[in-house]
């Protein structure tokens, strides 16, 4: 693997650029024409069934609110407040 490093770093800069940018964009052509075709060859295609267990098993998310964020946890920092400010006078 060195060998073909130092092939790769010996190159000039144009090169590698054109040489790398080439790799990748042979990578995603294939990727975006040949996933399907490949799939269906050897019958990978999803099912129904599938697809609604990969939906079903997508997590769903709920919020929830922070503590001290509503006017009922407003109000109580309030008095809690009022209550330190009178037992240190």
């Amino acid at each position: 693997m060195s060998a073909i490093w130092r092939w790769f770093t010996g190159l000039p800069k144009a090169s590698r650029l054109a040489l790398g940018g080439g790799l990748i964009a042979y990578g995603l052509i294939g990727d975006y024409y040949m996933t399907d075709r490949v799939g269906d060859a050897f019958g990978l295609t999803p099912t129904d069934q599938d697809k609604q267990k990969l939906k079903d098993m997508i997590p769903r998310i709920s919020t929830v609110d922070k503590p001290g964020h509503s006017p009922q946890d407003k109000e109580i920092e309030a008095q809690l407040a009022e209550s330190k400010r009178n037992r240190s006078s």
